[in-house]
């Protein structure tokens, strides 16, 4: 792909490269980015990324908020003597005019940043070794982040993982009832709001600073780290929802995902059930790194922090579902209403095997 606009917002940035080739890489759902192959053979080539600023509202400050955090990252390295820092951190590169990003004649905004090479990512757990590597992983990235004081960065969404604001978006959705569809799902929307007491607290705990307010990745999938040909992880990626938040953010949507053995929109509600075996390792491998800075109080809701996490989610889909589908893509008629239904019966399985998990907490 030999586009001149391309080459145009790459001789923006600060740095020499000679373009080979430029083709679309990955399978991401937010921004479009493209791998630039560079010359010679043994240079190193480059991610080129369009941020979707329709999502994140404020790309300078999400960008800031990534250079915070990758730069701290850094010094850590250095400090530990680490001889191959550039792919034990992803490392951005600043337009010539000192910002963070360089601007397209459409006003979008486009950034660069160094592909780690000999890399690999994994888009789904199959044993627990992952899961445990995974959880290492990162844990690792908030120990990195530990003494980094939350309030340094902005929230890149407003009240992502925020329960009392989620909470009104749902009520006022029944309110509304856009799509008139209140009437026949009033036993889902009950067992939304039968929970909401107990799940908001978390939101009161930041609120008044039982719990601390720590930079947080929010968005921990498997395919948010990188992997070496030996399949030791390198480091985490996808810093776009990097920003204040909570610990259990990061544990508890892990676990929504990876911890339930059936898909999240799974119509058949008897094929969801608790992986044991994964929820395990990732405890195990999580705490191996994160114990170290944890509170107790955060230790001690790590098993709630995966059911808060689903009853978000839940709340979510639902809200969508009758708000008339116009936040999340459907595949068919209903979708969101099948997400809210797996997601729900995920939430009790979850509460049917609390006291499991939090025995796996406490022995590991």
């Amino acid at each position: 792909m030999n586009n001149p606009i391309f080459s145009e917002l790459i001789s923006k940035f600060n740095i020499d490269l000679i373009i080979s080739e430029l083709v679309p890489f990955g399978n991401g759902h937010i921004n479009d980015t493209y791998l630039i192959r560079t010359s010679p053979e043994e240079a190193p080539d480059y991610i080129l990324q369009r941020k979707n600023h329709k999502i994140f509202k404020d790309v300078p400050g999400m960008m800031n908020n990534i250079m915070i955090a990758t730069n701290h990252i850094r010094n850590k390295l250095i400090a530990a003597g680490e001889k191959d820092i550039n792919r034990k951190v992803m490392t951005y590169f600043p337009a010539k005019d000192g910002k963070l990003f360089v601007n397209d004649a459409e006003g979008n905004f486009w950034t660069l940043f160094l592909f780690i090479a000999d890399s690999h990512g994994v888009e789904n757990i199959q044993k627990p070794e992952q899961a445990y590597s995974a959880a290492r992983a990162f844990g690792h990235f908030q120990l990195q982040l530990a003494d980094l004081p939350g309030e340094k960065l902005i929230e890149t969404i407003p009240n992502f993982h925020n329960g009392l604001s989620r909470l009104n978006d749902f009520k006022v959705a029944i309110d509304k009832d856009a799509a008139g569809r209140v009437k026949d799902n009033q036993v889902l929307i009950n067992k939304i709001l039968d929970r909401s007491a107990e799940m908001t607290s978390l939101q009161r705990w930041l609120n008044d600073k039982t719990i601390p307010l720590r930079i947080t990745h929010n968005d921990t999938k498997i395919n948010n780290i990188l992997f070496d040909q030996d399949n030791k992880t390198l480091c985490v990626i996808d810093l776009d929802t990097v920003m204040p938040g909570s610990a259990l953010y990061d544990f508890g949507d892990a676990i929504r995902t990876i911890g339930n053995k059936a898909p999240e929109d799974e119509p058949n509600l008897e094929k969801i059930a608790f992986n044991k075996e994964i929820f395990e390792a990732f405890a195990k491998g999580y705490l191996s790194e994160a114990k170290s800075f944890l509170t107790q109080m955060e230790i001690d809701h790590l098993s709630y922090s995966c059911r808060y996490m689903a009853w978000e989610q839940a709340m979510r889909f639902l809200a969508d579902y009758l708000n008339d589908d116009i936040y999340y893509k459907t595949d068919y008629p209903g979708h969101n209403l099948v997400r809210t239904k797996a997601q729900i019966r995920y939430l009790e399985v979850l509460e049917e095997n609390s006291a499991m998990m939090e025995a796996m907490i406490s022995e590991s």
